[in-house]
């Protein structure tokens, strides 16, 4: 496999390797570039670009004027009036800096609403360049669809068949504060259908995927087609650029307009140094992550493909970082300071790929590309479990009972035309009608909209919304009656992201997730939980059953869908992952009265506080034959073996991620979970404990048609260790430990003590 696979560093050179030679030709170009400002700043634009240049920019404009306005809505300026009524173009000889300057203001402040649309439709054929990693997929830069089934992007990003073999695109990953959110789509790529590289023009173009991994179909992503016109740009100091990336790995944004071109050949340059060739230089916001991105109009066309950006420098030649200091090599990439950027022109790539040499199926994908076909809009899709999202902004509604039912519902209408069933994924409130359904009277199904009539008339559906979370009290630090902290994240975390929650219940919860009786806080980068937290109370005036509230998984409305893993990685007959609690439902499900009980068993099925766990993790003691339920007995045992104040506890449940983790679908499966148990006895000083339960054995051959469950096993471990294998730290809960007393060094490993039956369980005498 090719290094950028396996380093950054790797990658990082040969990104700097670009940046050196495109400071080569902004350093040879000084005194052009230097010019063609000064007539920029000075309203004379036949001094900064060629007359024949302009006439095609100036053409160019006024017919894309006559298109979008149909003849509906002329512009105020007469010169544009004139110039769209008349059917001659406009001749080099004919130009002046007045008449050119009108024409493109005019164009640039002539934007109707369909500027957004066109904006919007170019902005789902872009996508973050991805590669396959031990932790899921890393981000590694931007390219774009220019054809059916074609990425365009850097040789420096996919500078082989191998690496291109190892990676793929990454779309919709992007923010929405309006309408559904979207769930990132990856598409590997197929290069053995098709694959190029050239070192000369920093171009990659390699086949996709025609289906995600989530078999979404490549082709709801239109593609940005390359077309040959001359006129798609100036050197304007009024005509902007507008580039769509993904920044540094981030969700996908855009540098909109205020970017003018600073120099590229313009083919009337006699005595000029003729350095920039096929390249363009611009100002725009770009960073590492950027190589790949396309460089649009105002018009949405295609100007150039980004491949670097120009580093600042000082008068020594020194390399600036952002903080105006010098930036010597080894330091991060991204603190570079960058004076300008360079892109590849579409006249130029167009001509290396006319000039490639392919045949069969190659040749047809390259001719269908070449031919810049429109894309025909995309047709609408209807709502998916994946695609529905809660609304951003909640409406009031009526207080519900703990005792209402609440349960996630999607219809589906294949499979429940005939059987009347129902698919369960995203969160709403619905009330159930018992009775004749063929005199039930007015229906109101949201989010069913498209189940059939019997069905409908039986529910009555409200969605829950963010603010509906706002009684939610969470983990309590103080339930103990000594403060007991919630874990934080490590500084430099090694498995993800600490998610900043988007739609917050409260003001303060910029990064946890209450429920009744738990908090979780979540890797942004796994989609599950690095920690739930419960408060567990054993003599709470009520405790809800296996039976009462519970059953329904949903997702939680203050998160994106994208950002949990939902009911898509539970399904399917071949496979063998459950919902594994992590907060247990018996640890949460206490409260005030029964309906306080029901309502806090409900909240204890949220994706957010799942992880997929082999199925016989929930059959203990028919898998193992020993009686033991695992994490309840544990936590039953601690309890029953102090005193009769030992019927509270805190409990820390989550993943211990690793870099060998079970892949599944687009996500990781966690081969262990840690629980960490705090008590306190009367006055005394907390205690705590930690295990850790090892479902490696059982899922390591999933996936394939000969399952060997192998075995699972729980181990009593220090909590320090465990803490070692964690991006989280539990704070003074480590010196609580008891096993730092009841164990010696010489008889402990670092594997801890396996525990086969309760009694195994060290606990202070």
């Amino acid at each position: 496999m090719a290094a950028p696979i396996d380093s950054d560093q790797a990658y990082d050179e040969l990104l700097l390797q670009r940046a050196r030679e495109a400071a080569e030709r902004w350093d040879a170009r000084s005194q052009v570039r230097d010019a063609r400002t000064a007539a920029v700043e000075a309203g004379k634009p036949l001094q900064a670009d060629s007359p024949a240049r302009l006439a095609l920019r100036v053409n160019y404009l006024i017919d894309d004027i006559r298109r979008t306005s149909q003849g509906e809505r002329p512009p105020s300026s007469p010169l544009l009036k004139e110039l769209i009524a008349s059917p001659d173009p406009v001749a080099p000889e004919d130009l002046n800096d007045r008449l050119v300057n009108e024409v493109v203001m005019g164009a640039r402040d002539f934007l109707s609403i369909e500027f957004l649309q066109r904006g919007l439709a170019s902005a789902r054929s872009v996508g973050r360049v991805v590669v396959k990693a031990s932790s899921g997929v890393r981000e590694l830069a931007t390219g774009f669809l220019i054809g059916p089934g074609l990425m365009l992007t850097n040789k420096h990003v996919l500078d082989t068949a191998d690496t291109a073999a190892a990676c793929g695109v990454e779309m919709d990953y992007e923010h929405s504060a309006y309408g559904p959110a979207k769930t990132p789509q990856v598409f590997w790529f197929e290069p053995e259908r098709f694959f190029v590289a050239d070192d000369k023009l920093d171009y990659a173009l390699v086949a996709v995927a025609p289906r995600s991994v989530r078999d979404a179909p490549l082709s709801r992503y239109g593609w940005l087609p390359l077309h040959q016109a001359q006129g798609k740009i100036a050197i304007n100091g009024n005509d902007y650029l507008n580039i769509i990336q993904h920044p540094l790995g981030r969700p996908k944004e855009v540098v909109l307009r205020e970017n003018r071109v600073l120099d590229l050949r313009t083919g009337d340059e006699k005595d000029a140094n003729d350095a920039m060739g096929p390249f363009i230089h611009y100002e725009a916001d770009t960073e590492k992550g950027s190589s790949g991105s396309p460089v649009l109009n105002d018009q949405w066309d295609v100007v150039a493909l980004h491949h670097s950006g120009v580093p600042a420098r000082d008068a020594n030649r020194n390399w600036l970082n952002k903080d105006g200091g010098i930036w010597h090599q080894g330091d991060p990439v991204a603190s570079i300071q960058w004076v300008a950027n360079e892109g590849i022109r579409v006249s130029s790539l167009i001509g290396a790929l006319s000039g490639l040499k392919v045949s069969g199926d190659a040749l047809a994908l390259l001719k269908e590309t070449l031919a810049a076909k429109e894309p025909d809009p995309p047709a609408a899709e209807p709502p998916t479990p994946e695609n529905i999202q809660p609304e951003p902004k909640p409406k009031p509604t009526t207080k519900v009972s703990p005792k209402e039912s609440i349960v996630d519902v999607v219809v589906d209408p294949v499979r429940s035309a005939g059987a009347r069933t129902l698919s369960v994924d995203i969160p709403i409130r619905v009330t159930v009608s018992i009775g004749d359904v063929a005199a039930a009277t007015t229906a109101r199904v949201e989010a069913a909209s498209a189940a059939p009539e019997s069905l409908r008339s039986e529910l009555v559906v409200e969605r829950i919304n963010p603010a509906d979370y706002a009684d939610r009290d969470g983990y309590d630090r103080k339930f103990l009656g000594v403060e007991v902290p919630l874990p934080t994240i490590k500084r430099r975390p090694r498995f993800g992201r600490l998610l900043r929650v988007p739609r917050k219940a409260r003001p303060d919860d910029t990064y946890e997730l209450r429920y009744h009786h738990f908090s979780v806080l979540m890797n942004a980068d796994r989609r599950l939980a690095y920690v739930s937290a419960c408060n567990v109370d054993f003599d709470a005036a009520a405790q809800a059953s296996r039976k009462e509230g519970g059953g329904s998984w949903r997702l939680d409305p203050r998160l994106d869908d994208d950002q949990q893993l939902d009911n898509e990685y539970y399904k399917g007959k071949d496979n063998l992952y459950d919902r594994g609690h992590l907060t247990r439902r018996d640890d949460a499900a206490w409260g005030a009265d029964d309906a306080a009980a029901i309502a806090a068993n409900k909240d204890s099925f949220h994706y957010t506080n799942s992880a997929p766990q082999h199925y016989l993790l929930n059959q203990s003691n028919e898998f193992t034959g020993a009686n033991l339920d695992l994490w309840g007995d544990l936590e039953n045992y601690i309890t029953e073996q102090g005193n009769a104040q030992r019927t509270r506890l805190s409990v820390f449940n989550g993943p211990v991620f690793g870099t060998n983790d079970k892949p599944l679908k687009d996500a990781l499966v966690p081969l262990a979970f840690f629980k960490i148990v705090i008590w306190r006895d009367g006055n005394a000083d907390p205690g705590a404990i930690g295990f850790v339960l090892d479902q490696a054995d059982l899922v390591r051959d999933l996936a394939v048609e000969a399952i060997n469950p192998g075995r699972f096993e729980i181990r009593q471990r220090r909590i320090a260790d465990i803490e070692k294998s964690l991006d989280i730290s539990f704070g003074p809960v480590s010196g609580w430990d008891v096993l730092r007393e009841t164990v010696t060094e010489e008889a402990f490993s670092d594997r801890g003590i396996t525990i086969r039956r309760t009694a195994d369980i060290r606990l202070p005498s």
